[in-house]
């Protein structure tokens, strides 16, 4: 640990790779992840506030959105993380419309017009959550599946690396806002957690398996990350 209690980046980075080397992709997501300390994108969404969305919010009209009913159907309401209970929240969920919403502000550099905000609530989740790290792809958007949710209901667990992994990744990306903006605002830090938690859990569904594995921490990361990067003005516009 570096002075006050965290890692510094460099400490956060020998231990993945000490730790987590040898599966696939993982130093893509640290070397992407230190691309971080120049991204004025990043250093933005950072400091600029979330919308707090409650796990009972309507969005306008859930009715006019599948892919919110579908959740909000499917996936738990139980405000704590405990053994045997499902991972995957409504919050956990949401926080999807949240990272979109605020990337794309940051990257333009005002707020949304109403209009724009109303777009959020298009296609670009449901494609990440469907093609994952291939959502800026030219492949159809797929249709929603309920299927998936009740799948994703189900899962209840991360394998003893995944949670490893998870944590590691967490240093990290706490290291960097802390070693390259001087502090880290807690609620960003939440919200990022539940994102990349979120994510995870969608690259499981899509593998079949019933728990979370340090493969889909990897990819979870790595759809984070390219959002951050990516121009979503105009894949926004394009779907």
């Amino acid at each position: 640990m570096g002075f006050f209690g965290h890692d510094s980046i460099d400490e956060a980075m020998g231990r993945i790779i000490r730790n987590f080397g040898d599966i696939t992709n993982v130093m893509d997501v640290v070397d992407d992840y230190l691309g971080f300390t120049d991204s004025e994108v990043y250093k933005k969404t950072v400091f600029i506030g979330f919308i707090d969305s409650g796990e009972d919010e309507d969005p306008y009209n859930i009715d006019e959105f599948p892919l919110v009913k579908m959740a909000f159907n499917h996936l738990n309401s139980f405000p704590l993380r405990l053994p045997f209970i499902p991972l995957f929240c409504k919050k956990d969920f949401l926080v999807s419309y949240t990272f979109i919403w605020n990337i794309w502000r940051c990257q333009l550099g005002r707020e949304l017009t109403p209009e724009e905000e109303k777009m959020v609530y298009g296609d670009l989740a449901n494609r990440i959550i469907f093609l994952l790290y291939n959502f800026d792809s030219n492949l159809e958007t797929p249709p929603t599946d309920e299927e998936f949710f009740v799948q994703m209901g189900k899962i209840v667990k991360k394998d003893k690396r995944a949670k490893k992994l998870e944590d590691a990744f967490l240093n990290l990306r706490q290291a960097i806002k802390l070693d390259t903006f001087g502090e880290s605002p807690f609620s960003f830090g939440v919200n990022e957690i539940a994102w990349t938690h979120f994510l995870a859990g969608c690259s499981a569904v899509h593998s079949g398996r019933d728990f979370v594995s340090a493969e889909d921490i990897v990819i979870g990361n790595k759809v984070y990350i390219k959002l951050v990067n990516t121009d979503l003005d105009s894949l926004i516009r394009s779907l």
